[in-house]
């Protein structure tokens, strides 16, 4: 595997990878286990159970892999994974060098946010970190290495930034299209339930119906009257109004017909899954960019984390130039 790191190994590296490979070999003969070092990162090493648990592979399926496609994509996950870790080390090593630490109390914290952005209890993670071959002792592990990052970072390089007002309002002229909003649509309805276990008479009446409340409607009839007097759908005594819709929370059949109404047209009837619709656009929003006050702060932090970014994938792409690296895999 091609790395594209600048590496020197002393001899007392080397023997750290011996010593620690022998150890490794040493304590896990008894369980048939064979464990070696991937990489050495300083004075750290990186081994190949730590590999496979960050590339998320189960030892069984390391025994399945047979077809060269597959072969080479583990490869690849190995390797971008093993980058990862790296970056892992020499960031652990900073954090240590600068006296960041992380307290089991944080690792807590943030095992419960997941689980509340999730929905989960801790069977259910449980169960998710075991399909995805991992135990809970990596996951917390993972975590850990992740908050620290957020510690380092925070301390290096966001204190350090700022973002100027006339390169927020420069991004907002340039991004406009990022800014629109959707197309709203305004939309009363009526509409008629068309039961899956009917007669075709039945069915037949009910489209009948639908076409004597349409020819009302061209007839100049109120459709929020007729909407009171006729409809199954929501709010038939507001006439069938359904509020302000966006494009992409109304059924799709529906909204197409909508979108090529007017203000104040009524469409035909509308077959669907559920039943029949006639529908009237009574309002309708076109698409415009919002405000440039309303979305100033998003775009400060869009253009804030940039360069905490950049400035951090610099710091890496140094660290990895001035430290002691060496990969075996």
């Amino acid at each position: 595997m091609k790395i594209n790191f600048k590496f020197q190994i002393s001899n007392f590296k080397l023997k750290i990878c011996i010593l620690y490979s022998i150890f490794l070999l040493c304590n896990q003969a008894n369980a048939g286990v064979v464990d070696k070092v991937v990489a050495i990162v300083n004075d750290s090493v990186i081994t190949l159970s730590d590999l496979n648990t960050a590339a998320s592979i189960k030892m069984d399926d390391l025994q399945k892999i047979g077809k060269p496609e597959e072969k080479k994509r583990m490869m690849e996950t190995k390797s971008k994974a093993l980058d990862q870790l790296i970056e892992r080390k020499l960031v652990e090593q900073a954090s240590n060098k600068a006296g960041i630490t992380v307290s089991e109390r944080e690792i807590d914290n943030a095992i419960d946010d997941v689980k509340k952005q999730n929905n989960l209890n801790q069977d259910a993670l449980l169960r998710a970190l075991a399909a995805n071959g991992l135990t809970f002792k990596e996951y917390r592990s993972q975590l850990k290495d992740q908050i620290r990052q957020m510690k380092f970072v925070s301390k290096e390089f966001r204190s350090k930034i700022t973002v100027a007002d006339d390169d927020i309002e420069a991004y907002y002229k340039q991004n406009i299209e990022r800014f629109y909003e959707p197309v709203t649509i305004r939309i009363s309805q009526i509409f008629l339930a068309v039961p899956r276990n009917i007669t075709d008479m039945q069915k037949q009446d009910i489209e009948q119906k639908a076409k004597d409340i349409l020819m009302k409607i061209r007839q100049g009839e109120d459709f929020a009257k007729l909407a009171l007097a006729y409809s199954q759908g929501p709010n038939p005594e507001n006439g069938g109004d359904l509020g302000f819709l966006k494009v992409g929370e109304i059924d799709p059949t529906i909204e197409k017909i909508a979108l090529n109404l007017k203000s104040g047209e009524t469409s035909g009837i509308i077959p669907t899954k559920l039943g029949l619709f006639i529908i009237q656009v009574t309002e309708k929003k076109e698409k415009e960019p919002k405000p440039f006050e309303t979305v100033k702060n998003n775009i400060k932090n869009i253009l804030f984390q940039n360069i905490v970014d950049e400035r951090f994938k610099l710091w890496l792409e140094e660290q990895k130039s001035i430290s002691l690296i060496e990969v075996n895999l």
